[in-house]
Formats: structure tokens, C-alpha cells, sequence
């Protein structure tokens, strides 16, 4: 009898063991699910229960099925940590194939480390990878966090790329006083809504979303995947109490945080007056100073939101010579006002592939921050952590967005500029001398503005020498060389170089004595863009630009021309792209002159395939050859 209630017993404890593990077994998935997924979102259920305007806790249980290395993402536990939104606990469980629990890390075996060169008070990164001997395999997440400050409501991320969703919730508890705003985004479903005493509760969920593709290029998928936006209508931060119904009240929240900030030292000001008491104009002014902060002050990576939202004050800059975005932008409205200027700083969502703020629905999506100087005519807008941008040139890193005037009457929504592909050039000259061997010397004259003047300061002019020989072969597409010499000039418009190079083999390839020579010595296009079949989104490119490039061969004393490629001339809406041959046969040289230019950078869905083919004739000219023969 002893026996029978014993195997009674166990049979009643070790049941529900044996279901949860048979509940992560791989192959229950649902092969509707596993479609084009690398892994499944099995369960998901996160709560965030707001108690008041100060405090939250988020708490959040998920399981993953990583089906093969290309989701391995899943595999990742990566959060951030400070002091108003504070890791309390995570465990991290492993099962295999058959749902077997075969791992278990607590919170204290979770790797960390601290961020923001110590200025953030318990700035932490806590993450871990799970290690995967074999696919299928599962993974659990338990985690928690307190918010001290209540600004970041946390968002309902529903699905990213090429993961499906077996069923997953989003639970928000939150005191009827303060209630929320939400808005769907590429998604229809709605909450349910409930009261209990004077809380109020939003539940979403959903169940059984197969995967959905990232198609390549396109805006960031935080902008345009399954997700709830949830937003506070009050709220508070290090004190500050705050409503976030409107953007322009938000915008008052924030100017808040930074008085008292412009507060530099009499002596600073006399300099910075001294040193624009020449200018004509306060665009030139404003210009000599971005410069003085150019030169004088770094950017330290602590981002928007990390550490407190109040910028280092002015007098600090001046001091340190550092700053993040939000410390550098008011130092420069700081210097700015000392010489009687006025700007405004500007809150921003930045990449070149991010979506711009919602107008209808204020949320904290912001990631940076710059400045706006308006004027009579035109308004200059100052990127403050670049050590190498034009002052009013702002780059596809911020154009053409939605940004956040913060002036002293509240939060102004307004676009910034759209980019021109003039202010992004690349402009190079080359003098090509062949021997009868194939060998032979190169000498290049390359002016950029922009982006590409940027990446050449950045990776070629203050390296080492291999260093840039790799750069110049590996991302700019030139010919291999045994030999560089590279010598720069920068100045305030553009970053100007000359480089030398020997080459040990310049034709593409010869037969017999006939050689056959590339249009240039390196590829003008090198990119290459994703099939445009079934193409939804607007492609991005990094930037929109100009590209000009001369190659002069100077052929061997005893060679001429046999063949030159035709003229080329083709475009689409956005680009175009030119190309001639010239042979002078009393200077025995063979010149090829080539314009590509892209016009926009955000190209729409529907005319992705005309710049798919525009970019491959593009490509394909470059197989044309210059064909030379012994005289």
C-alpha cells in the first residue's frame, strides 16, 4: 500500500515536469512556424506594473527555439543597467532538442561591465551568450528591472526579422490617474482593457505570427515591424515632473533640465568674443566657433537617456574638453550666446535608415541631440559631436527627420534639411604611366567633401601605411600596389590628397602583346544591392553623392590604341552616370572621363529595381576594356 501512494505521488508531482519539458520539445513547433523563421518566440509574458510617477518594475519571461546559427541572436542576454532603470535579477535557463533543461546561470554569473567612462552612476551592461553545440536548442529568460523614473515607458516589441511568434503578451498595470497612450504600429490588434480598484489594465497578445522577412536596406525594423508604442501622459525623471501629452509640453519638461547650464566663465566669453570680432556675419561667426569646439572638445559615447537627461553644464566642457551629444550641443549654444547668437538644441532619432518621429504621437524615440541656429534667411543646424563635419552640414545621419526644438516656450517639431548629393563628392584624377610590361607608376589628386571626406580623414590619412594600402584595395577598389606614398591636405571645405602608387601588373589582362586595360585603376561602384523581386520598402543608401573621376594612360612609346569602349550615358529618377574616351595620338595618352551620381539617398520600393539595373550597368562598364598593341 506504502508502494501504490508513493508511485501516486509521484506521478502527481513529476506530471508537470514532464509537461513543461515536452512544452519546449523542438518538434511540437508548429510547422506553419518554423516557414522562414531561424528561431521561434515560444513564450512570451512581460508585465510592467507602474505604481506611480516616480517607480515601475518590468518583469519578463521568454523561451526561444533557435533553429540554426543565423538566428543565434536569440542566444544573446545583452541589457543595459543604471540607476533609473536597475537589473534586479535574471537567470537564464538551456534545454536541448527534447526540451531536457541541460543548463541554469543566475544573475551573478552573468558577465557586466561598466559603461560611460564612469560619469554614469551604476552604468552597467550585463550580457551573456549561450553556447550552442547543436541546433534545435531552447533558451528561457526570467529578468526583471526597477525604473526610478518613469519617462521610458518600455514598447511592445512584437516580432523582429525572421523570427515567428508562438504566442507572446504585454500586460501594462498602471493607476487610472496616470493611464498611457499607445499606438499600433504595422500591427491591428487592440488591448483589453479592465479596471481593478484604481488601477487600470492593458493586456495585447498575440499567437502564431509566422515570420516575417527583413527586407534588406530598408528603415531600421524598430520603424516598420509588429509593435505597441506606449507612451506616458505624466511622468517623472531624477525629480522632474513632466507631461508628455504634447510635444510642445515635453519640450518644457525639457528646457528644465538645462538651466543654469549656460554658464561659462567671463574670461571664456572674452576669448570667444575676440575671436569672431572680425566676421562680417554671424554665419561666420558661427562657423569660427564650431571650429573652436571642433578642435578643442571630444565626444564621449553616453547616450541620450544614460545617466540622467541633464546635460554636463557649460562651465564643465570648458573645463574637461568632453562631452556626450546633449553636453557638446550646450556648450556650443553656451559659446554661441557669449558672442550673441541664439540656438536652440534639438532632440533627434539618428541613423541614415531611422523613420522620423511621429508628429501625431509624442514618445521618447529619441537618440541624440544637435543644434539648430535659426535665422533671417537660413537656419544652420550644427552636428556638435563631430570632430570633421562642415558647420550646416548635417549629414544623412540626422537630414531630413523630425527634430525637437527645445526653446523657452516649449517642445517645436520641425523637418531637417534633406541632403544633397553635392555636398557629398569624391573627386579624383589620375595619372596612369604603363610599361611595356604591364607594370607601372600611378599618381592620384583626390578632393572629397562630406561623408567621403570623413572616411578618408577617419581610415586612410591617419593611418599606417599597410593600413591604408588595405583600405585603398579592399573598400576604395584599387589595383593592388607595391608601393604607397600618401600625402594629405585638409582643409575647411574638403579633405584633399595625393597618393602614388607602383603597381607591379596594371592590365586587366594581355594576349599576346595586346594588353587590355580597365577604364580606371580602381572600381567607381563596388557595392551590391539585393534583388528587387517582391521589394515592399524604400531602400536606403548611406548617403546620396557625386562621383567624378579622370584617368589618364600614358602608353608605352611603342604602343597605340586598338579599341576604345563607347561613350556610355544612362540614368534612372535618381542617378545617372557618364562616361567618354579620348586617345591623343600626339601625346600617346588614352583619357577616360566619368561622372556617377546618385541624386537622393532613400530610394521607393517601386523604382528599386531601376536602380538595381542603373547600379549594374554601372558595374558592367567597368568590364569594358581599353585595348593597346605594339605600334
Amino acid at each position: 500500500m506504502k508502494l501504490f501512494w508513493f508511485l501516486l505521488l509521484s506521478v502527481f508531482f513529476i506530471q508537470p515536469c514532464f509537461s513543461q519539458i515536452n512544452a519546449l520539445d523542438a518538434t511540437s513547433i508548429p510547422a506553419d512556424l518554423r516557414g522562414d523563421a531561424h528561431s521561434i518566440k515560444r513564450e512570451e509574458n512581460i508585465t510592467f506594473d507602474v505604481y506611480d510617477i516616480n517607480e515601475a518594475k518590468l518583469t519578463i519571461h521568454q523561451v526561444f527555439t533557435v533553429l540554426d546559427a543565423e538566428g543565434e541572436d536569440a542566444l544573446y542576454f545583452y541589457e543595459y543597467s543604471d540607476q533609473f532603470r536597475k537589473l534586479t535579477d535574471a537567470e537564464i535557463k538551456v534545454f536541448d532538442a527534447q526540451g531536457k533543461q541541460v543548463n541554469k546561470y543566475k544573475m551573478k554569473e552573468i558577465n557586466s561591465k561598466a559603461t560611460g567612462d564612469g560619469l554614469v552612476p551604476d552604468g552597467k551592461i550585463y550580457y551573456f551568450r549561450v553556447s550552442a553545440p547543436s541546433y534545435p536548442i531552447t533558451v528561457q529568460y526570467d529578468y526583471e528591472f526597477n525604473y526610478k523614473g518613469t519617462l521610458n515607458y518600455p514598447d511592445y516589441r512584437i516580432e523582429i526579422p525572421e523570427q515567428s511568434v508562438e504566442q507572446s503578451s504585454y500586460t501594462v498595470n498602471i493607476p487610472s490617474d496616470l493611464d498611457l497612450r499607445y499606438k499600433p504600429q504595422d500591427i491591428s490588434i487592440k488591448p483589453a482593457i479592465s479596471e481593478k480598484g484604481k488601477d487600470k489594465i492593458y493586456t495585447w497578445e498575440v499567437k502564431d505570427l509566422d515570420a516575417i522577412d527583413y527586407e534588406e536596406g530598408s528603415v531600421s525594423y524598430e520603424s516598420n515591424f509588429p509593435a505597441i508604442l506606449i507612451s506616458p501622459n505624466q511622468f517623472s525623471m531624477d525629480g522632474y515632473a513632466g507631461d508628455m501629452t504634447s510635444w510642445k509640453n515635453f519640450g518644457i519638461w525639457y528646457s528644465q533640465l538645462s538651466k543654469g547650464s549656460i554658464n561659462l566663465s567671463d574670461e571664456t566669453k572674452s576669448i570667444l568674443r575676440e575671436m569672431v570680432k572680425n566676421e562680417s556675419n554671424d554665419k561666420e561667426k558661427i562657423k569660427k566657433i564650431y571650429k573652436y569646439l571642433q578642435a578643442n572638445c571630444r565626444y564621449v559615447s553616453i547616450q541620450l537617456g544614460i545617466g540622467g537627461l541633464k546635460p554636463f553644464d557649460a562651465a564643465f566642457v570648458d573645463s574637461k574638453k568632453y562631452g556626450d551629444c546633449k553636453a557638446l550641443t550646450n556648450y556650443m549654444q553656451a559659446c554661441l550666446d557669449a558672442v550673441g547668437i541664439v540656438s536652440y538644441p534639438a532632440l533627434i532619432n539618428a541613423e541614415y535608415n531611422k523613420a522620423p518621429v511621429d508628429p501625431d504621437f509624442p514618445h521618447f524615440s529619441f537618440n541624440h541631440e544637435i543644434l539648430c541656429v535659426p535665422g533671417n534667411k537660413d537656419t544652420m543646424w550644427l552636428e556638435c559631436t563631430s570632430p570633421l563635419s562642415d558647420a550646416g552640414v548635417l549629414g544623412s545621419f540626422t537630414e531630413n527627420r523630425n527634430a525637437l526644438l527645445i526653446t523657452p516656450t516649449g517642445g517645436v517639431l520641425v523637418s531637417t534639411p534633406k541632403g544633397n548629393a553635392s555636398e557629398n563628392t569624391f573627386e579624383l584624377t589620375t595619372k596612369v604611366k604603363l610599361n611595356e610590361d604591364g607594370s607601372g607608376e600611378s599618381e592620384s589628386m583626390l578632393k572629397t567633401s562630406g561623408e567621403y571626406k570623413e572616411d578618408l580623414i577617419t581610415n586612410v590619412i591617419n593611418e599606417k601605411n599597410d593600413e591604408q594600402k588595405e583600405y585603398l584595395v579592399s573598400t576604395m577598389g584599387f589595383l593592388q600596389p607595391d608601393d604607397l606614398v600618401f600625402k594629405s591636405n585638409g582643409n575647411a571645405d574638403s579633405a584633399q590628397s595625393t597618393f602614388k602608387m607602383d603597381i607591379e601588373n596594371i592590365p586587366s589582362f594581355t594576349a599576346g602583346s595586346k594588353m587590355f586595360l580597365n577604364p580606371r585603376i580602381y572600381k567607381m561602384w563596388k557595392g551590391k544591392l539585393p534583388s528587387p523581386a517582391d521589394r515592399t520598402k524604400s531602400f536606403y543608401f548611406p548617403f546620396p553623392f557625386i562621383k567624378k573621376d579622370t584617368t589618364i594612360y600614358f602608353l608605352p612609346e611603342n604602343y597605340t590604341v586598338e579599341n576604345l569602349p563607347e561613350t556610355k550615358n544612362f540614368s534612372f529618377d535618381y542617378g545617372l552616370f557618364k562616361t567618354k574616351y579620348l586617345y591623343d595620338q600626339k601625346a600617346n595618352t588614352v583619357t577616360s572621363v566619368t561622372i556617377l551620381q546618385l541624386s537622393q539617398n532613400i530610394i521607393p520600393a517601386d523604382k528599386f529595381a531601376d536602380a538595381c539595373k542603373f547600379f549594374a550597368n554601372v558595374t558592367d562598364e567597368f568590364n569594358e576594356k581599353i585595348v593597346i598593341k605594339p605600334k
